[in-house]
């Protein structure tokens, strides 16, 4: 029995509590996200393979996508004009159903990270499957215009340039229609953690973050160029390391099958934490701020040990 509620205890912690007691309560952000990352990061293995599973057909897609452009290139002489171009299309066509199913279980992951993120107790099996129940129908229409606004971006793009030729009256309207798609992009690591936390329409949801996202812009930059440092690095390696591309995909497949696709959703929930509790809680009578976090007047208040019960 003490074995058994000793492994409990480890990979679930104790129900109804932090990890934290008042006194040892992380500063900062920073601080807070270093911890949850040391307490939690075997949980994160485990959930980072329960929310794997809804990506292998957009994985399999992609790489069937490759082979193709890779068999392209291999008779770059016998192809047809445009085959480049036609493979792009085709993979982003298929790519569309294969990102919107991942939406409920987008806002499954997200509330368990939530939680954790806010030093907050969640059960990865119970919670996941939970949050998927309560938000996969406001959770598919994001993932499908997820899917969907790459699909007509490459389009409009495609037909600007085609149409008017690589001048400044073409230039104009695919900036712009790129522009939509990167503050969607943006946008989007706040769309499922309000979602999640809030009762809000889904029209406020959207409109909420978007708002958020442009008004901190340089923040939501920084933070997605966080979570793209991994292929960023494995870009740089396959561009500069010739002989090595085999070794540094398979290095980065296995991190990203146990890992990274749950450390990069915990940057960005603990950054979607920071911004809904700084400028959506602090409005709203009664909502807690700087969710586990040190009180700014601990200092001041002498300590009581009771506190902690």
């Amino acid at each position: 029995m003490a074995i058994r509620d000793l492994m409990n205890n480890y990979f679930y912690g104790k129900q109804g509590k932090g990890d934290f007691t008042l006194a040892d309560l992380p500063q900062n952000r920073l601080q807070l996200f270093g911890a949850v990352l040391k307490v939690r990061w075997s949980q994160m293995v485990l959930l980072n393979a329960l929310y794997l599973l809804i990506w292998i057909p957009a994985i399999i897609w992609t790489a069937m996508n490759l082979g193709a452009l890779y068999n392209l290139a291999d008779a770059a002489t016998e192809a047809p004009a445009g085959g480049t171009a036609s493979i792009i299309l085709t993979w982003l066509l298929g790519m569309a159903p294969c990102i919107a199913i991942t939406g409920p279980f987008n806002a499954g992951a997200t509330y368990v990270l939530r939680n954790w993120a806010r030093d907050e107790h969640s059960f990865v099996w119970s919670d996941y499957w939970e949050a998927v129940k309560n938000n996969w129908k406001q959770g598919l229409v994001i993932s499908c215009i997820s899917g969907v606004l790459p699909v007509i971006v490459y389009v409009a793009a495609h037909f600007y340039s085609s149409q008017l030729g690589m001048t400044v009256f073409s230039m104009v309207p695919i900036a712009l229609v790129m522009l939509v798609l990167v503050i969607w992009t943006l946008s989007e690591m706040l769309m499922f953690p309000m979602l999640i936390t809030y009762d809000l329409k889904l029209k406020d949801v959207i409109r909420n973050s978007v708002l958020l996202t442009v008004g901190k812009l340089p923040y939501a930059i920084l933070i997605k160029l966080i979570t793209l440092a991994v292929p960023a690095i494995v870009f740089a390696a396959l561009w500069f390391v010739q002989g090595a591309v085999g070794y540094v995909l398979l290095a980065v497949s296995v991190l990203y099958a146990l890992f990274m696709l749950a450390f990069n959703k915990l940057v960005t929930v603990s950054y979607a934490n920071w911004l809904c509790e700084t400028y959506l809680n602090s409005r709203i009578e009664g909502a807690r701020t700087n969710i586990g976090l040190r009180p700014e007047n601990w200092d001041e208040v002498e300590f009581r040990p009771e506190d902690d019960e």
